[in-house]
C-alpha cells in the first residue's frame, strides 16, 4: 500500500509536469482536494453501512481496474490520462490508506496499538523505499506511463491481502451487539460533540496546509532545474525513495520511544514543529536544496513520528464513531488544507508576486506554529476520551449479553446513564440511615436491662461493666446511652475484643466528632494495640471532621499495611460524605509511593486480618474482583481515587483483573496517560504482571465468574443469578 503511495506520487508529478506547465499545479489541486471532499463523504457512509472489513479489498480492487483504464487511456489521450492519474491519487490514495488504518486501529486496544502500530508503520516505510526504487528504475529507460500498470498491480496484492485479515471483536461484546447497542448519530452531530475530534481536524488541516505549500515550493524549484521528461521523474522517484529510507530509520530508531516518552499528541506534535524549523531555513537560503530539505523533513517525520501519534490519537474514538468520522478527518480535511495550499499558490501566481516560494515558506511557518500549539492541547482531550472510552466500553459490555430486544429495552429504560452510575457509586444515605435506625433499636431495647449498681454514680457504673470481662454486660454497657467524652476512652480499647469490637464501633460512629482527638492520638501512636489501630479508621471514616481527615492521612504513614489499607478506604469514604475534607493529590501521590517502594516480595504477600469494614463497597472494587485481587494493588487504586476521577479508575482496576484483552489494554492506557511519570514508572511492574491466571479445569462456577468478569458492568445485572447459583451447588454438596 505504502509502495504504491510513494511511486504513485512520484509517477503523478512526474507525468503532470512532463505534460502541462507548472503554473496549472495549483488548479489540479484545487480539483483534486473537491473531488476527494465529496468522495471522503460516501467512503465514510459505505464504512458505517458495511464496515472496513468489507469496503477496503473492494475499494482496492476497484483502484487497480481504474488504473488500467488510465493506462489504456494514455495512448490516444496523454493529457485527459495526466488529468485522471492525478486525481485518481488525489482521491483513492489517500482514502485507501485511511480506511486501512480504521480496520487496523478497531483490532487493538489503544495500548496495543501504541506498541504494533509502530512495527506495521516500519513496514510501511520498507514499502514506500521499494515503490521509490522500482519508479528511480522505471524512470530511466521507460515512459512515465509504464508505471501505471505497476501500481495497478500493487493494489491488487494489497485487496488480496486485507482480504485474509477479519476483524477482532471481543469475546465479550460481539461485533453485532456492538453495533446495535447504540443509535447512529450523524457526522455533524459527532463533531458537534467532540471538542477532541474538531481538534484532530484542525490539526490535519493545518498540517497538510504546511505540507501543500512546501510541496508547491519543492515542485517549482524542482521544474526550474530539470524541465521536463524523465529526469523530472528520476528526481522525484529520488527524492521519495531518499525520504523513505530516513522514514525506516527514524521509525525504527525513535516510533517508539517518542510514544513512550512523550505520549501520542506531543509526538504528533513533533511534525508542525519541525516543519517551522525547516520552513524558516527556507526562507533564510532560499534555492532546490533548501527546499528539498524542508520538504523531506516533513515528509519523513509526517510518514513516520506523525503517523504513529495520530493513529494512537484515534483509538479511544468508539468504533463506530471512528467508521463514520475516521474518513472525513483524514481525507475531507487533509483535502481542504491542499484546496487552501492551492488557493494561496494560485493566487500568488495569478499576482505574479516576487519570491514566491520564500512567501509560500513563510505562510508555512505560521501555519505550522499553530498547529504544533493545537497538537499539545490534544493531549488532555486524548486523557479524557480514554476515560470516557472506559466506561462507554463497559456500557456496551453491559449490553452485549442481552440477546432479545425486548431485555435490552428494558435494560435500557431501567438503567439509564443516572442509574447505571449509581453502581458505582458508594451505599446510598438512605440504607446508611436505616442501619442506623436499627442499631438505635436495638440499643433501647437493651438499655432497660443494663446493669446500673444501687449507690454508685451510673457514669462509674458504665465505666465498671466496660472494664468487666463479660462480653454480654460489656455490650450492655455500650448501648446503654450514647457515648460521653469521659466513658470514650474506655470504649476504645474494646476493638480489639473481637466479641464486642462491631458494637463498640457502632457506638463510637454514633457519638461523633467528640471522639476524633481521643481516637487520632491512638491511630498515630505506634505502641497501641495492632488490633486497635486497625480498626480505628472505620470509625473515623464516619467523622465530617478536618481532624479525622488529617489524622487518617497520617495512617497512611503506618508500618503495619492493614492500618494504611482502612486509613486509605476511610479517606475515600470521607471524601464522599464531605468534598472539602478530600485528600491533596500530592498526599495521594506521595502514599502511593510508599506503596510501590516496598518492594514486590512485601507487595504480593500483603492481606487484611480481619473484614471489621463493610466490605461491600470499596472505591474501586466490585465483589467478584474482590476475591481475585492483589491487596496491596486494590489499596493503591483506592489513594489513586483520592487524585483522580473515580468512576474510570474503578473501571480501570476491574479491567486489570478480566481476561478481556481490549479491556485491560485500554485501562492500562487510561492509566499511562493519567498517571504523572512519577508514579506511573514505579507502579507500572505491578500492573503489567497482573494478568489473571485461568486454571487449565476450571469449574463452572468459576467459568461464570470469569464471564462476569469480562463483561464488566454485567457484573451487576447477573449478581443476584450467580448468588443463587452457588447457594444451590453449596446445598447439593451438603446434601
Amino acid at each position: 500500500m505504502i509502495a504504491y503511495q510513494v511511486a504513485a506520487k512520484a509517477t503523478r508529478d512526474a507525468f503532470f509536469l512532463s505534460t502541462f506547465p507548472v503554473t496549472a499545479l495549483p488548479a489540479m489541486m484545487i480539483a483534486a482536494s473537491l473531488f476527494a471532499i465529496g468522495l471522503a463523504y460516501l467512503f465514510t457512509r459505505a464504512l458505517s453501512a458495511w464496515g472496513p472489513e468489507r469496503v477496503i479489498p473492494i475499494a482496492f480492487g476497484a483502484s487497480a481496474v481504474l488504473l488500467l483504464v488510465e493506462w489504456a487511456i494514455s495512448f490516444p489521450f496523454r493529457g485527459a490520462a495526466a488529468v485522471l492519474v492525478y486525481l485518481h491519487y488525489g482521491c483513492l490514495g489517500a482514502l485507501l490508506i485511511s480506511g486501512f488504518w480504521s480496520f487496523l486501529s478497531e483490532r487493538f486496544d489503544p495500548r496495543t496499538a501504541k506498541r504494533l502500530l509502530g512495527r506495521i508503520s516500519v513496514g510501511g516505510s520498507v514499502g514506500g523505499l521499494f515503490g521509490g526504487l522500482v519508479a528511480s528504475q522505471v524512470g530511466r529507460g521507460l515512459p512515465v506511463t509504464a508505471m501505471i500498470p505497476i501500481l495497478a498491480i500493487f493494489h491488487l496484492i494489497c485487496s488480496a491481502a486485507v482480504l485474509r485479515l477479519r476483524p477482532v471483536a471481543s469475546p465479550s461484546r460481539p461485533a453485532a451487539a456492538t453495533q446495535t447497542a447504540a443509535p447512529r448519530r450523524s457526522n455533524r452531530r459527532v463533531l458537534a460533540e467532540s471538542p477532541y475530534l474538531r481538534g484532530l481536524i484542525a490539526l490535519v488541516l493545518l498540517v497538510t496546509l504546511s505540507e501543500g505549500l512546501l510541496d508547491l515550493v519543492l515542485k517549482g524549484r524542482a521544474y526550474q532545474a530539470f524541465g521536463q521528461g524523465g529526469a523530472l521523474l528520476q528526481f522525484f522517484a529520488a527524492f521519495y525513495t531518499g525520504t523513505s529510507i530516513l522514514t525506516v530509520l527514524v521509525q525504527a530508531i525513535g516510533s517508539r520511544i517518542a510514544l513512550e516518552k512523550l505520549g501520542p499528541a506531543r509526538t504528533a506534535a513533533l511534525l508542525p514543529a519541525s516543519t517551522a524549523v525547516v520552513a524558516t531555513g527556507a526562507i533564510v537560503v532560499p534555492g532546490l536544496s533548501s527546499a528539498v530539505i524542508a520538504r523531506g523533513l516533513e515528509s519523513v517525520v509526517s510518514n513516520s513520528l506523525y503517523r504513529g501519534g495520530y493513529e494512537v490519537l484515534f483509538t479511544p474514538v468508539p468504533a463506530r464513531e471512528k467508521r463514520s468520522i475516521k474518513a472525513v478527518v483524514d481525507v475531507g480535511a487533509s483535502r481542504m488544507g491542499d484546496f487552501l495550499a492551492a488557493a494561496i499558490g494560485q493566487a500568488v501566481v495569478f499576482v505574479a508576486m516576487p519570491h514566491t516560494g520564500i512567501i509560500l515558506s513563510a505562510i508555512a511557518v505560521v501555519c505550522s506554529l499553530v498547529g504544533a500549539w493545537v497538537a499539545f492541547q490534544l493531549h488532555a482531550g486524548y486523557s479524557q476520551s480514554l476515560a470516557r472510552g472506559l466506561v462507554s466500553r463497559a456500557v456496551q459490555l453491559d449490553l452485549s449479553d442481552v440477546r432479545d430486544s425486548a431485555t435490552r429495552s428494558t435494560v435500557l429504560r431501567t438503567l439509564g446513564p443516572m442509574a447505571l452510575s449509581q453502581f458505582l457509586r458508594t451505599p446510598s444515605e438512605e440504607e446508611a440511615a436505616s442501619n442506623q435506625a436499627s442499631s438505635g433499636g436495638e440499643a433501647r431495647e437493651d438499655a432497660s436491662t443494663a446493669a446500673v449498681d444501687v449507690g454508685e454514680e451510673p457514669a462509674l457504673a458504665r465505666i465498671r461493666d466496660l472494664h468487666s470481662h463479660d462480653a454480654g454486660r460489656v455490650i450492655r454497657a455500650i448501648r446503654a446511652e450514647p457515648l460521653a467524652g469521659t466513658v470514650i476512652p474506655h470504649v476504645v480499647p474494646l476493638l480489639g475484643w473481637d466479641d464486642v469490637a462491631r458494637v463498640a464501633i457502632d457506638a463510637l460512629r454514633q457519638a461523633g466528632p467528640v471522639a476524633t482527638e481521643h481516637l487520632v492520638a491512638r491511630l498515630l501512636d505506634p505502641d497501641e494495640e495492632f488490633t486497635i489501630r486497625r480498626r480505628i479508621p472505620l470509625v473515623l471514616a464516619t467523622y465530617k471532621d478536618r481532624a479525622a481527615m488529617e489524622g487518617l492521612v497520617g495512617g497512611l504513614a503506618d508500618r503495619r499495611f492493614e492500618v494504611r489499607y482502612r486509613s486509605g478506604r476511610a479517606l475515600a469514604h470521607l471524601a464522599d460524605l464531605d468534598p472539602t475534607l478530600a485528600v491533596t493529590r500530592e498526599a495521594a501521590f506521595r502514599a502511593v509511593l510508599r506503596e510501590v517502594e516496598s518492594g514486590a516480595g512485601v507487595w504480593e504477600s500483603r492481606s487484611l486480618l480481619d473484614r471489621m469494614d463493610d466490605e461491600s463497597w470499596s472505591p474501586v472494587m466490585d465483589e467478584f474482583v474482590r476475591d481475585r485481587a492483589n491487596r496491596s494493588l486494590e489499596h493503591v487504586f483506592t489513594l489513586l481515587a483520592l487524585a483522580l476521577p473515580r468512576q474510570p479508575l474503578k473501571i480501570a482496576f476491574r479491567g486489570l483483573h478480566t481476561d478481556d484483552p481490549l479491556l485491560r489494554g485500554t485501562a492500562l492506557e487510561y492509566l499511562e496517560s493519567a498517571l504523572p511519570p512519577e508514579i506511573r514508572r514505579p507502579l507500572w511492574p505491578y500492573l503489567e504482571d497482573n494478568r489473571p491466571r485461568r486454571p487449565s479445569a476450571a469449574p463452572p462456577a468459576h467459568d461464570a465468574l470469569q464471564a462476569l468478569l469480562q463483561s464488566s458492568e454485567s457484573i451487576v445485572l447477573r449478581l443476584e443469578d450467580l448468588r443463587r447459583m452457588q447457594k444451590a451447588k453449596e446445598e447439593e454438596r451438603s446434601s
